[in-house]
């Protein structure tokens, strides 16, 4: 029965990837995604792995994202896209609402250029991509693949998918931009992210213990200050 129950509240880490478009008829972020390796990545983190395919759309990133954050409520939330111009894989630091004329795969852009989703002009991860880049690269072969930051993601559809996700929760939401398949394969992609992952999860882990530590800290100051109020009544 314990088991049934664990398994019912594991919690979600939930990757996606983009389908096809333009010169993209294979999206090699999809097709990394879907080569992660879901029964080790739940085994080592007991959690539950969701992998998505979304489609190239503004109107889908609208009515999905949302949705799965509900319904979900995931640990991690990385999103994957593919850049032709990327050597690496390279981690976006921040996303913005406005901006967004590019057309996606049925031809259209979001009303005013301007992502639907609440929040600020632009909005940052909390996830310290830096340090990310740093633990990832130390501990790769020189013949692996590499992990950079940036600041622009493009103003596209993975953009407006990372600024959709950072509006709901911008302390454990990511992207990642991934080469095409002719600089890494998707084997090589997918076991690179997994690594990206595990680096995502310790940081969370990290700061939800602090939090945890900060509650016990504020609570026990709370009972120190009223056993000290009792005393001085006595």
């Amino acid at each position: 029965m314990s088991n049934d129950l664990d398994f019912l509240f594991k919690p979600i880490i939930m990757v996606t990837g983009f389908g096809p478009f333009a010169n993209h008829p294979v999206n090699a972020s999809w097709e990394a995604v879907k080569l992660l390796d879901k029964q080790e990545i739940e085994n080592k983190h007991r959690c539950e792995l969701v992998l998505i395919e979304i489609p190239v759309t503004y109107e889908n990133v609208d009515e999905f994202v949302p949705a799965l954050w509900e319904t979900h409520t995931p640990k991690l939330m990385i999103h994957v896209g593919v850049s032709s111009i990327a050597n690496e894989l390279t981690l976006e630091v921040q996303a913005h609402k406005k901006g967004y004329q590019r057309l996606d795969y049925f031809d259209k852009c979001p009303a005013n250029h301007v992502c639907t989703a609440d929040g600020a002009v632009r909005i940052h991860t909390k996830l310290n991509v830096e340090r990310i880049c740093k633990e990832f690269n130390d501990a790769s072969p020189e013949d692996s693949t590499r992990a950079v930051s940036s600041k622009d993601a493009g103003r596209y559809l993975c953009e407006y998918i990372y600024y959709t996700s950072l509006s709901v929760d911008n302390s454990r939401t990511l992207f990642v931009h991934v080469p095409d398949t002719n600089v890494y394969s998707s084997e090589q992609t997918a076991r690179g992210l997994q690594r990206i992952i595990e680096l995502c999860i310790e940081q969370i882990h990290e700061a939800e213990a602090a939090t945890r530590l900060a509650a016990t800290l504020r609570d026990t100051g709370l009972a120190d200050a009223e056993k000290e109020a009792i005393d001085n009544k006595i």
